[in-house]
């Protein structure tokens, strides 16, 4: 959660890197086809620049190290060599992990703090149907690895046109495999799958489905969205209708764009986020200080929680959630409403369930106590 201020006095907790827009898969749902794989990524001493900075301006902060695929960038561990010597940032790699073998795990396992491994089925057929032929053995092999290496490791999966069920076999699949900590994605519709329809009444089926098992399996559960975790997480839905900062504007969490999330692609342009391609700044002329503190963008961005349209502006969660505003850009309107939410339903739900002259009925519940 982060207090609002005047004078914007808070450092970024996480910087996501696109380190190359280099890919050895062509995945059918990437947002990062937007990267241009022909552009020339920074350079060996331009990446330790930005770096550097970096580590000045928020000591110790999670750098999330992307793509694109990182271990396609062939310095990668040269990279990961200078954080460890000279930095404090704390390392998570977010891979395919169809690179990491043998040879490389335990270099690896020793240079960064953890993994994220994406991963969209528990099946070769439903996996390298939109990850590419192949890549679901590359991938398990990986895991298995990684398991043995005694890592902090999560599997994340985005849904695209898997079948509900799948969800289940993937985190039973895991499980089986060691793995303990589960990330969930609905798909945004930008990049290779712009113009996908969504749908609020699946996401939201899933979501309690991947909590309701989680739980059972004693595995974290974690959304890239703020919201599914409002309405299936009770405590955490309690600990937000407690803090009255949360309803005056006051304070601000949900969506990290200029808040706690400050990104940048692989040719050192800063944008709003991964998923909302709108360019901030270009950090090889300007410091990341000074992007970060003094960007107009950036400054703009952190008050628009007020300014916001349709579902998610009427929203009493508008201020601890804010929707995805990569979601509403790909509507057309990044103050709109994110498509995927599913408040409006439950809103409905109840009215339609309250008598006249009456409070919401008792039956009906936006989470079942866990």
């Amino acid at each position: 959660m982060t207090l609002i201020q005047d004078k914007w006095t808070h450092p970024p907790q996480i910087i996501q890197w696109d380190c190359t827009g280099k890919c050895n898969l062509k995945c059918r749902h990437c947002r990062a086809s937007n990267l241009d794989q022909h552009a020339k990524d920074l350079s060996f001493e331009q990446a330790v620049h930005l770096l550097n900075q970096a580590d000045e301006l928020a000591p110790g902060a999670a750098l999330a190290l992307a793509g694109g695929e990182p271990l396609a960038r062939l310095d990668l561990m040269d990279i990961l060599e200078h954080i460890r010597n000279n930095l404090s940032l704390s390392v998570e790699l977010l891979t395919n992990a169809t690179m990491i073998t043998t040879k490389n795990v335990s270099r690896l396992s020793e240079m960064v703090n953890g993994f994220n491994v994406s991963m969209e089925g528990a099946s070769a057929d439903v996996h390298d149907m939109i990850r590419g032929k192949g890549s679901f053995d590359r991938t398990t092999a990986a895991l298995r690895l990684l398991v043995k290496e005694d890592v902090p490791l999560a599997v994340r999966m985005t849904f695209f046109e898997q079948e509900e069920d799948e969800v289940e076999r993937l985190l039973r699949f895991i499980h089986a495999l060691g793995v303990r900590v589960f990330n969930f994605r609905y798909v945004v519709p930008v990049g290779e799958a712009m113009g996908k329809a969504t749908d609020p009444r699946q996401y939201q089926r899933l979501s309690e489905r991947i909590w309701d098992l989680g739980q059972s399996l004693d595995m974290q559960i974690g959304f890239s969205d703020p919201f599914p975790e409002l309405f299936v997480n009770e405590a955490r839905k309690k600990e937000i209708a407690a803090d009255e900062r949360l309803s005056t504007g006051v304070a601000v969490t949900g969506c990290s764009i200029a808040f706690t999330l400050l990104y940048i692609n692989p040719q050192g342009i800063v944008q709003l986020c991964p998923y909302f391609p709108v360019v901030v700044d270009d950090a090889k002329q300007k410091s990341l200080s000074s992007i970060w503190y003094q960007n107009e963008k950036f400054s703009l961005f952190r008050y628009s929680r007020t300014f916001l349209k349709g579902q998610c502006g009427d929203c009493k969660n508008r201020f601890s959630c804010g929707g995805c505003r990569g979601a509403a850009y790909a509507m057309g309107d990044y103050l709109g409403e994110d498509p995927r939410c599913w408040m409006k339903l439950l809103e409905e739900e109840t009215a339609l369930s309250t008598p006249p002259g009456r409070g919401p009925a008792s039956s009906c519940r936006i989470t079942v106590p866990r």
